[in-house]
């Protein structure tokens, strides 16, 4: 198997030094000349932060007095989809790949990359699926069906960014000070909710990641990389308090 994937473990990075990150690893593909290199997985997790995809607006942000309180940081951003919430304990990647030389359509990208979620969350005894009119991983074995993942991603001359958002042990109080997903009241969830023994975060990183990897039929290796410094980050939105 000659095509490699560059995997990148992170701890808590600020969202507008991630997506710097992003942007930088986007142009470094589209411009490198070693072919077996397939692209980039970054995991990590982001302080509370609120981003709006593109069909997203700073109506969805329905409690501003909590967000300011809470120093809860708001981006814009290119991706699919509508507004959702991250903070520590939610497992975040970022797939930035070549599509071209894994030869498969974004589609086929998202499908597998919950696919393999809902792999990895059967392991700990859940049935979950992604469900393509509500973009996300949705349980299967409860009514109301709730919400354990969102997804949404964008593709510019052929490689992706953006991801998945996996609620494995984050507090999840954020998700009712917004609109989620342009649905109100959403049923979200966490993976912690329903086992009876502590959920290690590491471990379900590496799972998916492994299953995931397989899945692109690609080499994993483990990569390194320098953060973009303060002063390259993407800032936050400071429109939306006003709106």
């Amino acid at each position: 198997m000659s095509k490699r994937l560059e995997i990148i473990r992170l701890g808590v990075v600020p969202y507008g030094q991630a997506l710097a990150l992003q942007m930088k690893l986007r142009e470094r593909l589209k411009a490198q000349r070693d072919e077996d290199l397939v692209g980039y997985l970054i995991a990590l997790e982001h302080p509370p932060t609120v981003t709006l995809g593109k069909r997203g607006s700073f109506e969805d942000l329905v409690n501003h007095a909590w967000l300011h309180a809470n120093g809860v940081e708001v981006f814009k951003i290119d991706r699919g989809g509508e507004a959702t919430f991250h903070e520590p304990g939610q497992l975040v990647v970022y797939p930035i790949l070549r599509l071209s030389a894994l030869g498969k359509g974004v589609v086929d990208v998202i499908r597998g990359m919950a696919a393999c979620l809902g792999e990895s969350v059967a392991e700990y005894g859940k049935v979950a699926a992604y469900d393509l009119e509500h973009p996300g991983l949705w349980t299967q074995d409860e009514t109301p069906s709730r919400k354990l993942a969102s997804v949404g991603m964008r593709v510019q001359s052929g490689v992706t960014t953006h991801g998945v958002a996996m609620n494995l042990v984050n507090q999840m109080i954020g998700f009712s000070m917004i609109v989620v997903c342009g649905m109100p009241n959403t049923p979200m969830a966490r993976l912690c909710d329903y086992l009876d023994d502590d959920l290690d975060f590491d471990t379900f990183r590496d799972d998916f990641l492994a299953r995931f990897g397989a899945f692109l039929e690609v080499n994993c290796v483990d990569g390194k990389l320098e953060l973009p410094p303060p002063e390259d980050w993407v800032l936050p939105d400071q429109e939306w308090s006003k709106a």
